[in-house]
């Protein structure tokens, strides 16, 4: 039996509430449940209807369609789920957000063929991920919406009004194929980090509430206390770790196993695959990328006073086997269309980036996209000559590189992918005293370190940069000289918690007004190179204390 982590609850009877304009308090009733053991038989009384009800989920798709080295692609992964029903017609499919940003592949197909395989697999609905905000508040009002169910019960406008484009909850009634039926609402959660996880002007007039005291929340429980509903389930883009002891990462959700009527979470966000539970409550996750689904099984038993429903049990299934043809072929149609088959170098092993792994160090993806932002400032026609002559510092916040680059054949689809929100390079005229500030910053985000290239550090006792070199011209960069930072576009203005005050009023224009991209950038210096590139050529920066 897996092992019940119980999170200390200081009182019981403390009362939560979620505000609006108005300053509405809702009270959350807290339980600390019985331990049972899943495994125990439960007894069915002779002539009462049984069945098997399975959720199938899987989150942070990203928009990974194409099949790629340790990324199934959108055909295995709809085959999978395809698989999965077929064993138990019984089965609701869900999305846990994070549905379509995040792959280059995506980004230039603005999510197609997304709608074709909801549709294939049957997903009744998704919880609003981060990264459904990346293509702006007009992509989920009025594209997105059109075929796919959202769920946010946590987000609100700034005025307190729900949304228009997504409900809190979600109903879902299915008759079960031995003849009894089962009411399911699924309610749908945001991590509140939200704020800081995208542009400002995507999340324009929306606010993002406390998880526990979303008053939808208190809502649906009610109504299974009330005989409206049999059970309540969370969908959570909100992380969860096997390696947190309290399974839920994120402070403001740790309450949410607690909540009285909550039958299941299903969670997303961090990337995980996690099945456990807390509280006698099972929490799933699978993955990213579709690598895994999540299958959570309950029996429902049919008696005169309602349904009967527990837990049986859980998986983790890994995408693999057969793959769908239909959607196959929709991808293999992109691929050509856009030539992301196209091989740009050759890698010659593998280039790792990857925040399970080096989220604290300097990576080589990292030290060649901004080596890659250094080329495009140096060899822009409209960036004035005795701006040229500084050093020029790239840099790249460490969370918008998503993806290692596997060794053999980089083509324009793997390059695409570590860099697949494309958003702009922009150049600002820093001093050395605030470079050493934004790098210090850089060090210490807890999103990983921010990356950079061809400089030495050299550390004071306290891990703070003392003194930097410019491994060009292998020149020190003093506190008053000027330098030159090229970089993608989002930190600048507070992404990832960076403090936006470095760089306002120090923009050079000549540069920023041409809107240029970073993976197009990324793209060409990599067709620039020759022979290839390697973990031990990478211009990582060297750090000495």
């Amino acid at each position: 039996m897996e092992k019940l982590h119980i999170r200390k609850i200081a009182s019981l009877g403390l009362m939560l509430y979620f505000f609006t304009g108005g300053g509405a308090q809702t009270p959350v009733k807290v339980e600390k449940r019985k331990e049972h053991k899943s495994n125990t038989v439960i007894p069915v009384v002779k002539g009462n209807v049984t069945d098997t009800l399975s959720l199938v989920s899987f989150n942070d798709f990203h928009g990974a369609f194409a099949c790629d080295k340790g990324v199934p692609g959108a055909g295995q992964l709809v085959q999978t789920v395809l698989t999965q029903k077929e064993k138990n017609k019984n089965t609701i499919v869900l999305s846990v957000g994070d549905n379509f940003s995040g792959s280059y592949f995506s980004r230039i197909t603005r999510g197609n063929p997304l709608p074709e395989m909801f549709q294939e697999m049957d997903v009744r609905m998704s919880a609003v991920g981060n990264h459904e905000f990346d293509w702006g508040l007009p992509y989920l009002t009025d594209t997105a919406k059109v075929y796919m169910n959202f769920v946010a019960a946590n987000i609100i406008t700034d005025r307190g009004d729900t949304l228009e484009w997504a409900k809190p909850y979600r109903i879902v009634t299915l008759n079960l194929k031995n003849g009894g039926t089962v009411r399911v609402a699924f309610v749908g959660l945001t991590t509140t980090d939200t704020a800081h996880k995208t542009s400002p002007e995507n999340i324009k007039g929306l606010a993002f509430v406390h998880p526990v005291y979303a008053a939808r929340v208190e809502t649906a429980c009610r109504l299974k206390k009330e005989g409206k509903v049999d059970m309540v389930v969370l969908l959570m883009h909100i992380g969860t770790n096997m390696k947190n002891r309290d399974i839920i990462e994120e402070e403001n959700a740790k309450l949410l196993p607690f909540l009285k009527g909550v039958d299941a979470i299903i969670s997303g966000h961090s990337h995980e695959v996690v099945l456990s539970k807390v509280n006698d409550v099972p929490i799933i996750q699978a993955g990213v990328n579709g690598t895994h689904i999540g299958k959570l099984d309950f029996r429902v038993v049919k008696e005169e006073g309602g349904n009967r429903i527990s837990y049986i049990g859980g998986d983790t299934i890994r995408t693999e086997g057969p793959s769908n043809a239909h959607i196959d072929s929709l991808v293999d149609k992109v691929l050509a269309v856009y030539g992301l088959s196209e091989k740009l170098i050759l890698a010659k092993d593998a280039l790792i980036h990857d925040r399970t792994i080096n989220k604290w160090e300097y990576t080589p993806v990292g030290a060649y996209v901004t080596a890659a932002y250094v080329r495009s400032f140096l060899e822009n026609e409209k960036v004035p000559a005795e701006l040229k002559v500084l050093p020029v510092i790239g840099v790249n916040h460490f969370g918008g590189l998503r993806a290692s680059i596997p060794a053999g054949e980089v083509t324009r689809l793997r390059a695409g992918n570590v860099l697949p929100f494309g958003g702009n390079v922009v150049a600002y005229e820093f001093t050395g005293e605030r470079l050493k500030q934004l790098l210090d910053d850089g060090r210490r985000n807890k999103n990983g370190f921010l990356q950079t290239s061809y400089l030495k550090l050299h550390l004071n006792s306290k891990g703070n940069v003392e003194t930097i070199t410019d491994c060009r011209t292998n020149k020190i960069i003093r506190d008053n000289d000027k330098c030159i930072v090229v970089l993608d576009a989002f930190i600048t203005s507070g992404g990832d918690g960076y403090d936006s005050k470095l760089f306002s009023g120090y923009e050079i224009g000549d540069f920023n007004s041409q809107n240029l991209e970073t993976t197009v950038a990324f793209i060409d210096y990599l067709k620039s190179l020759k022979g290839f590139v390697s973990s031990e050529a990478a211009p990582i920066p060297i750090v000495q204390k």
